[in-house]
C-alpha cells in the first residue's frame, strides 16, 4: 500500500502530477473495478487543476501538505482523533502554524490520543480504512521519524477514502487532494 514500483517516477512524468498525487491516483485506480478505472481517470484528468508542482522539502511545508491531506479523511478516523483539539492542531499545521507553541494541556491530550491509536489492536490492520485514516493523522501530529512521511500520509488517506466512499466521492477527494498538493501559495516551494 505504501510502497511504489521502482519505475514509478517515470509514470509521474506521464501523468504531469507530483509524486504524491500520482501515487494516490494509482492506488485508488487499483482498488476500483477494472471497468471503472478508465472513466474515473478521464474525469480526474479533465477536472484537475494544477500540474506537476513538487512539494518543497522544507519540513514545515511537508507537514502542512500532510495535514491538508489528513484533514480530508478526518471523518473516517477513530473517534478520539475527531475531537476539536485534534482538528484545530491539524488545521494549524495545514496553515504552517508553529505547533511548538501548543499549550501543554493540549500536548498531553494529543500524546495520549496518539499513543492509544498506535497501541489499539483494532487499528493494527493497515488495510482497514479507519486504521489507515487514524494512522495518517497520527503520523502528521506525531511523526515516527524526524520529518512527517508525506507519501505515507497521502497513501493512507487515499486508501481510507477508496475503501470507504463511493467512486464519485473518491473522485472529489482526489481532486481536492491534487488541488491541496499543487496549488500555489505559502505552502509551495
Amino acid at each position: 500500500m505504501l510502497g511504489t514500483h521502482p519505475d514509478f517516477p517515470d509514470v509521474t512524468m506521464l501523468f504531469d502530477l507530483n509524486d504524491e498525487v500520482s501515487h494516490a491516483l494509482v492506488l485508488i485506480l487499483s482498488r476500483l473495478p477494472e471497468e471503472r478505472r478508465g472513466p474515473f481517470a478521464e474525469v480526474f484528468f479533465a477536472e484537475r487543476r494544477g500540474g506537476r508542482s513538487q512539494i518543497s522539502n522544507d519540513p514545515r511545508r511537508r507537514l502542512a501538505a500532510a495535514a491538508r491531506a489528513a484533514l480530508l479523511v478526518i471523518d473516517l478516523a477513530a473517534e478520539q482523533l475527531q475531537g476539536e483539539h485534534i482538528v484545530d492542531l491539524l488545521a494549524g499545521a495545514a496553515q504552517e502554524d508553529d505547533l511548538t507553541r501548543t499549550p501543554a494541556t493540549a500536548v498531553v491530550k494529543l500524546q495520549t490520543a496518539i499513543a492509544r491509536i498506535r497501541l489499539d489492536v483494532e487499528l493494527e490492520d493497515p488495510f482497514d480504512p479507519r486504521a489507515a485514516a487514524s494512522l495518517a493523522i497520527a503520523e502528521v501530529l506525531s511523526p515516527e521519524g524526524d520529518v512527517v512521511a508525506l507519501k505515507e500520509v497521502v497513501a493512507r488517506a487515499s486508501w481510507a477514502a477508496v475503501e470507504s466512499w463511493d467512486p464519485p466521492r473518491v473522485l472529489a477527494f482526489l481532486l481536492r487532494l491534487a488541488g491541496e498538493l499543487t496549488a500555489p501559495g505559502p505552502h509551495r516551494a
